[in-house]
């Protein structure tokens, strides 16, 4: 892979030698949506979680719930 740079003495005169310069901002955009959508879907997903959980402990009751270990294995089927 060459950079075409015939010499580096003048180094402030070259531009940007790396593939597809000025679409920074487009990348730092995808990478906050992203990172956004990731947080919104991994809350939904730990208040359905949750939300199962509690309605479990409800219908059957605390102490039947959880064994001697303190695992819910009754949430597991």
């Amino acid at each position: 892979m060459s950079t075409n740079v015939e010499s580096w003495s003048d180094v402030a005169s070259l531009g940007a030698i790396y593939p597809f310069p000025g679409i920074e901002w487009l990348l730092v955009l995808a990478g906050v949506a992203i990172w956004v959508i990731w947080h919104v879907w991994q809350i939904r997903s730990e208040n359905s979680e949750y939300d199962a959980a509690v309605r479990h402990y409800k219908d059957v009751g605390m102490d039947k719930a959880l064994d001697h270990r303190g695992r819910h294995d009754a949430m597991l089927d």
